[in-house]
């Protein structure tokens, strides 16, 4: 990435080697890169913007559209009642006598026209059984005889499915006959038929039709522009009512989109936008299509204004960075030449060239002055620093050694020896014979290296010679019993991290020299650690003392005056305990005994 800048610098022939053409150059980058996010981001959010307000006026437009559409359809479907009541009367007139059917003719055929005048429909047409009209083919008009229906694109068929409900169909160039008008008509027609319920077969039928112009001055464009559409569509996606009158009753392409998905009711299809409004019949939907170019064009405005407020914040921004370069590359300059004198000698007078920046005012500092103070006090205190480090690197070696003298207590091996002599006296060669092997044993075991992992089968088994030899001196008073899992005793641990528990054990939680003492260590495995106990029934502690080793377990520190075998312990597990336990745990409660809990992670 360094190379691809440097080249890419390089070829217009620049150096950037100083802070001030570093600053410089850094501040005319973070002022572009900002410049191209947010343009990119407005623009964004201008479309957006332009896009939903968009939306909202289509939205507007397409209810009051789909308001004028239902009453309109609605007020069609709601005469078929009286229109039904006229035909029923005639249906049910019998020809003869003449005279009455004629009347009844008359009268139905007279308010069928007045509904027709009244509510402005193009025409009703009407469809009877062969068997009432005087004339077989009807008058020729507006009654017809029911196999005239497919002269109007209609069959029985189509009826039959539909039962007693109102259905609308489309008609594109529809012929009428020659007594009623001469040229074809596109109209949009609400059927609606009756039909006998035992026989079957149909009543009646009839037809109101609707000049599909109408419709068109409905969907007249809703907004101000030449290239917004709107028009009604069936299930199929067909046309059935269009602002353009001649794109009835083609297929909508949109096949990419579901327009009767009801979980939302705007499209984009192509670089056209699409807003939906279902209607009241249910297979009917109006949409309204604008280009997406009028919504590009509405968000000009606001991208541009938003792209003159940046340019001219980055302009600002640009110059104030200059500015402030070269008072930051100043203190930069004089920084960098006290460093260098200091590293090439050890003349300290050049400091003093820091003093404008070290002396001012704490309140008035920033981070360029705070750092030249505190690389003068760096500098003022190196040796002495370099004099501690001595010392402490000294006292660390001292402590070491502490610390592995402390491993052997002087008084348990002042008593073993005192034991070995004693069973010589007394004969007991065998018993002096195994504690002199113990014990040979145990400090072969001590010496090694104290920092080595040793498997937990080792630890137990030098544990294990420790208790033995304890008891050589205590002879049964002191019991034990060492309970692993299967498999367990090969996990590596820290050597001689029982002994200090045992030792600890035996001085303080026997009462009196009558009693006995059993120890119990159990190991076991915990999810990914591995959990030891070691518990006793001596006589416990109190709560003093339980608190005070408690604290001196959560300091981490070996504490040379008390509780030091466990402290150290402490200490020396600390890399390895397992997470969120990461120290030794401690109960005890008076005369029912101790127990430490040691979580460590598995080491093979």
């Amino acid at each position: 990435m360094k190379k691809n800048i440097k080249r890419f610098l390089s070829s217009f022939h620049l150096k950037l080697n100083t802070v001030y053409k570093k600053l410089v150059c850094l501040t005319l980058v973070c002022s572009l890169v900002p410049l191209l996010l947010t343009s990119s981001i407005s623009y964004y959010m201008a479309y957006s913007m332009s896009k939903n307000r968009t939306i909202d006026s289509l939205r507007a437009a397409n209810r009051q559209i789909a308001i004028n559409i239902n009453n309109r359809l609605s007020q069609v479907e709601s005469l078929s009642n009286s229109i039904s009541f006229y035909l029923y009367h005639l249906q049910k007139t019998p020809l003869y006598p003449l005279s009455e059917y004629l009347s009844a003719y008359s009268q139905s055929r007279n308010s069928i026209g007045s509904i027709k005048s009244t509510f402005k429909l193009l025409q009703i047409t009407v469809f009877l059984p062969e068997d009432c009209f005087i004339n077989p083919t009807g008058n020729g008009i507006n009654f017809f005889p029911l196999n005239r229906l497919s002269d109007y694109n209609m069959t029985e068929q189509e009826l039959f499915d539909a039962g007693s409900r109102s259905f609308w169909r489309t008609n594109k160039d529809l012929q009428f006959p020659a007594a009623f008008s001469a040229t074809p008509k596109s109209v949009m027609t609400c059927w609606n038929a009756y039909r006998n319920i035992y026989t079957g077969s149909l009543n009646y039928a009839f037809a109101c039709h609707l000049r599909l112009s109408e419709f068109s001055e409905l969907l007249s464009s809703p907004i101000d522009t030449s290239d917004s559409r709107s028009y009604v569509i069936d299930q199929d996606n067909r046309i059935l009512m269009h602002s353009d009158e001649k794109k009835t009753g083609s297929l909508l392409a949109a096949d990419q989109v579901n327009l009767w998905d009801e979980t939302k009711d705007s499209f984009i299809v192509g670089d056209t936008l699409l807003v939906a409004q279902p209607l009241d019949n249910p297979s009917m939907m109006l949409i309204t299509q604008i280009p997406l170019s009028y919504v590009r064009q509405n968000g000009n405005f606001i991208l541009t204004f938003l792209l003159l407020a940046i340019c001219s914040i980055i302009i600002c921004t640009v110059c104030l960075s200059i500015a402030a370069s070269k008072t930051f590359t100043r203190r930069f300059h004089t920084l960098s030449q006290v460093m260098e004198s200091i590293k090439a000698s050890e003349n300290r007078d050049i400091l003093k060239l820091l003093r404008p920046m070290t002396t001012r005012p704490v309140c008035d500092r920033d981070e360029l002055d705070q750092l030249a103070g505190t690389y003068e006090t760096m500098v003022l205190e190196h040796d002495e620093y370099f004099k501690q480090i001595l010392e402490m690197s000294l006292q660390t070696e001292k402590l070491k050694y502490q610390l592995l003298q402390s491993q052997i207590n002087p008084h348990f091996l002042f008593n073993t020896l005192n034991t070995i002599v004693s069973c010589q006296s007394l004969g007991k060669v065998e018993l002096a014979s195994q504690t002199i092997t113990n014990l040979s044993q145990f400090y072969r075991h001590l010496l090694h290296d104290p920092d080595h992992l040793i498997p937990i089968r080792e630890e137990l088994l030098v544990t294990e010679l420790y208790l033995k030899l304890i008891c050589v001196s205590k002879p049964n008073r002191i019991t034990w019993s060492f309970e692993t899992e299967d498999g367990i005793e090969h996990f590596l641990i820290c050597k001689f991290i029982f002994q200090p528990f045992m030792e600890n054990a035996i001085i303080h939680a026997i009462p009196d020299s009558s009693s006995s003492l059993h120890i119990v260590i159990s190991i076991q495995y915990e999810e990914d650690t591995i959990l030891i106990r070691i518990s006793d029934n001596g006589i416990g502690m109190d709560k003093e003392r339980l608190a005070d080793i408690r604290q001196t377990l959560q300091k981490h520190q070996a504490d040379y005056d008390k509780n030091y075998g466990i402290s150290n312990v402490n200490v020396r597990l600390t890399p390895y305990f397992a997470p969120g336990c990461d120290t030794i745990q401690l109960e005890s409660h008076p005369g029912c005994g101790t127990s430490f809990t040691i979580h460590l992670k598995q080491i093979l």
